[in-house]
């Protein structure tokens, strides 16, 4: 007689309600259990009356036709729009277009920025090709070598540091091929021809999808738990049980976990040993502040992202929700409904910073912006403590042991998703790593670690209506 099947998935967001649904499409009944007080993680898509906010941005690609199935079966085809994608970078209080166009940049900041750029470039291809092995690089060296010494300071140096809160010497450069473009060096006539860069985006924000995601899951009797936080994580041996932090416990066969790897090491009962805890100990979190702001004055902002890698500013990175979706702003708003992005650590300053605080800064970064004479009309502001894991020097070594421990001992627990994984991915392949794990746990010799692992340019998909 076989054993019931009663996984436990930690965690709402696109990897644990990605699993929820594949087991129960696969006649399970799993418990899903979700710290916050709604669904969708970092992509979900908070509210104050008729505004919304996206806190981070999630453009909707994949190159995986069931990732795509599972997008077109949760929302119907009049709630997704597709949006072109233009970014670009505020660099001396110039607007540069991002990806970095090569013949632009030769003139667009001055004749001598630009032989200086294209000198540095050169120079710096030839030192690759003088290299005689490939080895690990910094993102230093990286962005030296990829974009020469001139034009990796002014557009990437200042932004790695603000962004990612640390030195570019001590961050791995293994995320950045799949996340900065190199520069197009085509003319514009054959950057046109092969068209816009588009992706998908559901009408009323990403957690638009994840909401009906959580909807599909209560109709087959699967309703999340939401503000349950997991205090206590425990194997006997035999089965898991999971404690809340408000005392109740809940038990299963399986756990599939989305919590932050660092926190799941130590959460453990027993305790892994201690080289394990030290490990994870080196993992860490940026968190992510999204302050969104409608300002009556209706501004030509033709770009989706503005990055600011200037230290003249706070912000890192200025989303103009009008290019998004029109439906994140109430309906008779002819204003400019932006989002202001502020990357921090945890438990900084600037975290622990309250409303009134955040408010004087984001009306400094206003003005510094031109967009600071009149007072804002709506001001919301959403925080994310763990947003994007750190790619610090190490970081895949470290990953790799406290996996090969995790799948020694306890072969039931499946970590998932983003954080689950201290994983740098986008939602499809945080999708995926679920997909891949339920699979694993019905004995499919699938390794939901290798989704991701290639080295090559992943920002783009298919796009099938």
């Amino acid at each position: 007689m076989s054993t019931p099947r009663n996984p436990l998935i930690i965690g709402a967001g696109p990897a644990g309600l990605t699993a929820g649904l594949e087991l129960v499409k696969r006649g399970v009944q799993p418990r899903i259990f979700e710290a916050s007080a709604c669904v969708g993680g970092l992509a979900r898509t908070p509210t104050e009356g008729d505004w919304r906010a996206d806190p981070g941005g999630h453009r909707f690609f994949t190159q995986h036709e069931e990732i795509l199935d599972i997008w077109k079966s949760l929302l119907p085809h009049d709630q997704w729009i597709a949006v072109p994608r233009q970014s670009a970078m505020l660099v001396d209080r110039r607007v540069v277009p991002y990806p970095l166009v090569g013949r632009d940049l030769l003139t667009q900041l001055g004749f001598r920025s630009g032989l200086r750029g294209a000198s540095g470039l050169m120079w710096a291809r030839v030192r690759r090709g003088l290299r005689a092995i490939e080895k690990e690089q910094s993102f230093r060296e990286w962005g030296i070598e990829e974009f020469g010494r001139h034009w990796y300071r002014l557009f990437f140096d200042g932004y790695v540091r603000k962004t990612w809160l640390a030195d570019p010497d001590h961050l791995a450069s293994d995320w950045a091929n799949q996340r900065i473009k190199p520069i197009d060096w085509r003319r514009a006539g054959k950057r046109e021809a092969l068209g816009q860069d588009v992706f998908r985006y559901p009408r009323l924000g990403p957690g638009q999808l994840w909401e009906a995601a959580a909807a599909k899951l209560t109709e087959a009797g699967v309703a999340p738990s939401l503000g349950a936080p997991i205090v206590g994580l425990h194997h006997d041996g035999r089965r898991w049980t999971i404690e809340l932090e408000n005392g109740e416990t809940a038990a299963g066969d399986a756990v599939f976990s989305s919590m932050p790897l660092r926190q799941l090491v130590h959460m453990l009962t027993p305790a892994p040993p201690k080289h394990v805890r030290a490990i994870a100990d080196t993992l860490r979190h940026r968190s992510l502040i999204t302050v969104a702001v409608a300002l009556p004055k209706a501004y030509h902002i033709p770009y989706n992202w503005v990055y600011t890698p200037g230290p003249e500013f706070r912000v890192g990175r200025v989303q103009n929700y009008g290019r998004w979706s029109p439906a994140l702003a109430p309906e008779r708003f002819s204003g400019t409904h932006i989002g202001l992005e502020y990357f921090t650590l945890p438990h900084d300053v600037l975290w622990l910073a309250d409303d009134a605080e955040l408010r004087a800064i984001v009306e400094q970064d206003l003005r510094m912006l031109g967009a600071g004479e009149s007072d804002p009309e709506h001001m919301m502001i959403v925080r994310s403590q763990y947003a994007y894991p750190i790619y610090e020097t190490g970081r895949e070594r470290n990953v790799v042991r406290i996996r090969d421990y995790l799948r020694a001992n306890h072969p039931a627990l499946h970590p998932i998703g983003r954080n689950g994984m201290h994983r740098y991915d986008n939602q499809d392949h945080a999708m995926l790593s679920a997909l891949r794990s339920v699979a694993r746990y019905f004995g499919e010799q699938v390794d939901p670690w290798q989704v991701n692992t290639g080295l090559g340019y992943h920002e783009t998909g298919l796009l099938r209506s």
